[in-house]
């Protein structure tokens, strides 16, 4: 057993019972802010059709969640982000944006945080006395946000990965489902300039679909265990 600094205690060795949990989940009469209530589950049909089209399988234990709990639902933040198929294909939705996984297969390119990227690029920030003339210090602006987000923003840092989940104010958190990373959750904080970074729990330096939404669940009750 691992006890977090929140106090609560760690069973990440102890499988999930997926199809129990989508029926504690139901009957909670108590939810949370952000709380999403759990959607309609895939078939295999379902999964099989999607895992085709995107051309890579999913992690088996967020396979689970699909097949067992929802195509979305109540998790961290707000909620596991709902995949459905509407014309004609799959996407996830999020609250603002629909995500169209073309670049799955793409191996996640990040091994580590990259949250120095933000200091590099503001090394390179224009200086008001180096400019003469104020129109020129604003154009020079301009022109350094414009690089900054086609560096930070540009969307091959991402390929690889699915929006799990979203944290609010363009905040959010992905799975990693191809490439070394692959099963893993990584928050995606570049919206406040902390760039991307791997979750983690104590004595996780890496968090896995199930840990991930395992913690969570234990903030509302025991969570339910396969025998």
């Amino acid at each position: 057993m691992v006890v977090n600094m929140c106090g609560r205690t760690l069973r990440a060795t102890q499988p999930i019972a997926w199809r129990e949990l989508r029926e504690a989940l139901l009957r909670r009469t108590t939810r949370p802010y952000g709380w999403r209530d759990p959607e309609p589950v895939l078939t295999q049909a379902d999964l099989h059709d999607l895992q085709r089209q995107i051309g890579v399988a999913l992690p088996a234990d967020y396979q689970q969640f699909l097949l067992h709990v929802g195509r979305g639902g109540p998790g961290p933040s707000y909620g596991v982000t709902p995949v459905r198929h509407t014309g004609g294909r799959w996407k996830w939705h999020g609250d603002a944006y629909e995500f169209d996984p073309d670049h799955l297969a793409e191996p996640f390119p990040l091994r580590r945080s990259d949250w120095q990227l933000e200091d590099e690029l503001s090394a390179d920030y224009p200086d008001w006395f180096t400019f003469a003339l104020r129109g020129n210090y604003d154009a020079a602006v301009e022109a350094w946000w414009q690089r900054h987000d086609d560096v930070v923003f540009d969307p091959r840092r991402t390929y690889g990965a699915v929006p799990i989940c979203d944290d609010g104010c363009a905040l959010r958190q992905w799975l990693v489902v191809t490439g070394p990373e692959r099963g893993n959750i990584w928050l995606d904080h570049r919206a406040d300039g902390r760039g991307l970074t791997p979750a983690w729990l104590p004595h996780h330096r890496r968090v896995t679909f199930a840990q991930w939404y395992h913690d969570w669940f234990q903030t509302l009750e025991d969570l339910p265990a396969s025998p």
